[in-house]
């Protein structure tokens, strides 16, 4: 049985009423969808990409599709294209014994009340929001985790397309030294303080055009940078921690005031020849081992 049988026949198997959407179309892993649903109810298989609906080069940095496909459940989001709103919804699905994301794109222009020239777009703002929300730690104010992961696919396939000459794309990541230590000797009223310090420091030292800054799990941090010249990264990267390291804490340890100093380390890498978000922050962590190796042998030397 060919796919597109394959996709008619699952369709009818699930129900699904197919006059709710606007596109139903199933999206291999590498962004291609290699079938879709016509109006007449019939499938066809295509080579399109499912990126070029939307009129865009490369996938979606906020691609459900291949959340679905990496996550194994439905994702969902608002997109907006050629002065259209769609709500979109990713699910996995098995055909043929090979897994799949089965995209369900609708046209909800119409469901919104039209803006008054001169107005704000609701909409456009409503969803604004939503991706604001999603993308950052509550915490700190930071991208998170997903936002970052997400930015370094949308980097890395500009690479693995050729789109982007072969010229470096610099990652950093950081932790702060010790930081049980620090929980277990100050209390964790401390240490949310010192994430928040080292979170207002890497704000302060990196504006929007230098890179994103995100948060990614416990006392980690990121930055991918915009910027191709790594003397100027080392520069921002120096400075951030040097503000960090100068600044004095203080915390009540059995009624007593107790002033002290924290540090933080990082690491920076080259990952335009990463194949994945996550091989280009394993090498950039293996660059913050090293320097904290460095770190500890001079401190045990002294």
């Amino acid at each position: 049985m060919q796919l597109d049988q394959a996709l008619a026949d699952f369709l009818a198997k699930e129900g699904i009423f197919q006059q709710m959407f606007d596109v139903i179309r199933l999206v291999e892993q590498d962004g291609h969808y290699v079938c879709k649903c016509n109006h007449d109810g019939s499938c066809s298989i295509t080579d399109e990409t499912c990126f070029s609906v939307w009129g865009k080069k490369h996938r979606c940095a906020n691609c459900v599709s291949q959340q679905a496909y990496n996550e194994n459940r439905q994702h969902v989001k608002f997109e907006y294209a050629h002065d259209r709103y769609y709500f979109v919804i990713a699910r996995p699905v098995w055909l043929q014994g090979k897994k799949y994301a089965l995209e369900f794109v609708m046209d909800v222009t119409t469901q919104f009340t039209q803006n008054k020239t001169g107005e704000e777009n609701f909409v456009m703002n409503l969803i604004h929001e939503l991706e604001r929300v999603s993308s950052r730690d509550p915490f700190t104010g930071l991208f998170n985790k997903k936002h970052l992961l997400n930015a370094l696919t949308a980097a890395l396939q500009e690479y693995q397309q050729n789109i982007k000459e072969d010229e470096p794309l610099y990652l950093a990541i950081w932790d702060i030294d010790s930081f049980k230590q620090i929980n277990d000797t100050y209390g964790h009223d401390a240490g949310d303080k010192i994430l928040l310090c080292v979170a207002s420091a890497l704000q302060r030292g990196i504006r929007k055009e230098d890179g994103i800054t995100a948060r990614f799990g416990g006392d980690e941090f990121a930055i991918l940078f915009h910027n191709r010249d790594r003397s100027s990264c080392e520069r921002l990267l120096a400075a951030i921690k040097a503000e960090i390291d100068s600044r004095i804490h203080s915390s009540m340890v059995c009624n007593e005031k107790i002033c002290f100093r924290v540090s933080v380390s990082y690491g920076l890498a080259d990952i335009h020849r990463a194949t994945t978000p996550e091989a280009a922050i394993h090498a950039a962590d293996q660059y913050l081992y090293t320097q904290k190796r460095k770190v500890h042998k001079n401190d045990s030397s002294n």
